[in-house]
């Protein structure tokens, strides 16, 4: 009897890995026509130039009340027009909420639905310690543009006009209107920007065709064994909720301290939430990236990233190992701020930790509270601090948009791979679900692991190359899109 059950169980395996097989075998990449293309002969030196006067404009995200904070956005608005004058000749531009600016080109055909390039101009703030270069000198040197905004993201909103202008001294006009939304608060989330510019739109009744938005990351497939280009295309973002949570006992002079304190309480509370995350999924936007990616890769990553419904406890356990990875699958508790006593010899009458989630596309704010909730339990009040996003929809991969886009990249990076992903962080586009469908995010810097960590960072570079490539794309784009 040991003996059948060995041999069927054995049996069962060897099935189960043959069929693993045969799926990896007949997983097949899916080709893209590029078409013929001959690239634009781009000034990488001026493009350089002109991100370097833009950094050198402090356009710091601006919080509560504006004033005094508002000029570099009026210098900034000024040195556009100075810089781009077939753009401002050409387009209507329209001041929304004083200092986020849309641009539209009429297109050809008015029965067409509009397109739209999202950017925004504000940038962090950056502290001079530790800087190699000025954080606003915009210094050029060794190939490189340095200083605040030069990643995220004057660097993208550079290169999408040094594109338009090329285009506009060659006679240029879109099929269908083309807007440029350029808020002036992403850093911030102060909802003063895109917010506005998104309701102006739904007050004029206009619903896009597509929207491109920051996001998206080229990946050196080399980290991971393979020799390929990855361009990670956002197709959703992740929701974005912050926590208050509150622990209160009875104060007092810390020469008399009493147990268990609010600190004690507040602290077991956080232990217990890192420990005890919300169940983890596949989204429909990670599903895609494997399915899309899993050619390409190396045979055994391909047959585990293929067969992942049959070792997705395997995968969860790995993935849930690793922060990027997890955060994929995952929705994510960051403890951020923690308040107690303002005094050195004073108990706290009251505790509080702010916790930022991020939550995954399919789980709402209030079911991620209502866990936090249940998990702490009585002890803990667990309160929404601020308004917060929820995940936005997932945007379709069938439609011409997202070909159109893939063409243009893949004329400027041929040997690129693309697929979706679910953007971790937020943009600026999180506003905009109510007017477009098809909303795509996807920054076109071939960067490397180094360069991505100096995002919000000291030392923030972006390479000359980069610049050109990134311009080059957005002119493909802007005529392949809007044919």
């Amino acid at each position: 009897m040991y003996y059948n059950v060995y041999n069927n169980n054995r049996r069962s395996y060897v099935m189960l890995l043959t069929t693993m097989i045969i799926r990896t075998l007949l997983c097949k990449p899916q080709e893209i026509d590029a078409g013929e293309f001959k690239a634009r002969d781009f000034d990488k030196d001026l493009i350089a130039k002109h991100l370097s006067e833009a950094v050198q404009i402090p356009t710091v995200s601006m919080v509560g009340e504006f004033e005094g904070q508002d000029k570099p956005f009026h210098d900034y608005h000024a040195w556009l027009e100075k810089t781009y004058p077939l753009i401002h000749k050409t387009a209507e531009k329209t001041v929304i909420n004083n200092y986020s600016l849309v641009y539209r080109f009429k297109g050809k055909n008015p029965t067409l639905a509009p397109g739209a390039f999202l950017a925004h101009q504000d940038v962090v703030p950056a502290p001079k310690e530790g800087w190699d270069y000025e954080p606003f000198g915009g210094t050029i040197d060794g190939g490189f543009i340095w200083g605040r905004g030069t990643q995220d993201m004057k660097g993208t909103m550079i290169s999408i006009l040094e594109a338009t202008e090329k285009l506009l001294s060659e006679g240029w006009q879109p099929e269908r209107d083309v807007y440029f939304c350029f808020g002036h608060d992403e850093e911030a989330w102060t909802e003063e920007g895109a917010a506005h510019i998104c309701a102006w739109f739904k007050q004029q009744n206009i619903k896009f065709e597509y929207i491109i938005d920051e996001g998206g990351t080229i990946i050196d497939g080399n980290m991971i064994g393979v020799d390929k280009l990855f361009g990670l295309i956002a197709t959703c973002e992740k929701g974005n909720l912050n926590m208050t949570l509150t622990v209160e006992k009875s104060g007092g002079h810390a020469s008399n301290p009493s147990k268990p304190s609010a600190a004690a309480l507040l602290g077991k509370a956080l232990i217990k939430l890192d420990k005890h995350p919300m169940p983890s999924k596949w989204t429909p936007a990670t599903k895609q990236t494997f399915k899309l990616l899993a050619p390409h890769m190396k045979f055994p990553i391909r047959m585990i990233l293929v067969n992942r419904d049959i070792l997705s406890p395997l995968l969860k356990f790995v993935f849930k190992k690793i922060p990027l990875t997890n955060s994929l699958i995952s929705t994510t508790f960051a403890q951020t701020m923690l308040h107690g006593s303002d005094a050195e010899n004073v108990i706290p009458p009251k505790v509080t930790a702010n916790i930022n989630t991020r939550i995954i596309t399919g789980v709402s704010s209030d079911e991620v509270i209502a866990y936090t909730q249940k998990l702490l339990g009585k002890d803990v009040k667990v309160e929404r601090h601020g308004k917060g996003t929820e995940a936005t929809a997932v945007s379709p991969i069938d439609v011409k948009p997202w070909h159109d886009l893939n063409v243009a990249i893949k004329q400027i990076f041929p040997t690129m791979v693309t697929a979706p992903y679910m953007f971790i962080a937020n943009s600026d586009s999180r506003y905009y679900g109510d007017v477009c469908d098809n909303i795509y995010r996807f920054t076109p810097f071939l960067m490397t692991l180094d360069d991505q960590k100096r995002i919000h960072a000291i030392n923030e570079r972006v390479s000359i190359d980069a610049m050109e490539k990134a311009t080059q794309f957005f002119a493909q784009c802007l005529e392949i899109m809007n044919k």
